[in-house]
């Protein structure tokens, strides 16, 4: 819990002009390997996919172990937008 707490509390003091999309990321791959990726690359081809498996897996995982949880509270950053019909 400590970890997502300093991880909001640094998410709040972001701001816009912060931004460093412009700056190209090393991705170290081993073994002498490497990829430089721009920002939007990085962003959307490492980042987000990255973030997403190790949160799947999580959940997977939070699953395996015997923990209660579906897909509504897998999605529940949605819960907010339900309507009923």
């Amino acid at each position: 819990m400590v970890h997502i707490n300093n991880t909001k509390q640094l998410l709040l003091a972001a701001q816009c002009d912060d931004s460093k999309i412009s700056e190209v990321t090393r991705i170290e791959l081993g073994q002498g390997s490497y990829i430089d990726l721009p920002g939007t690359l990085y962003i959307n081809d490492f980042l987000i996919p990255n973030f997403y498996f190790h949160m799947v897996t999580a959940y997977d995982i939070l699953r395996h172990k015997g923990l209660d949880i579906s897909k509504p509270d897998y999605m529940l950053h949605l819960a907010s937008l339900v309507k009923q019909a």
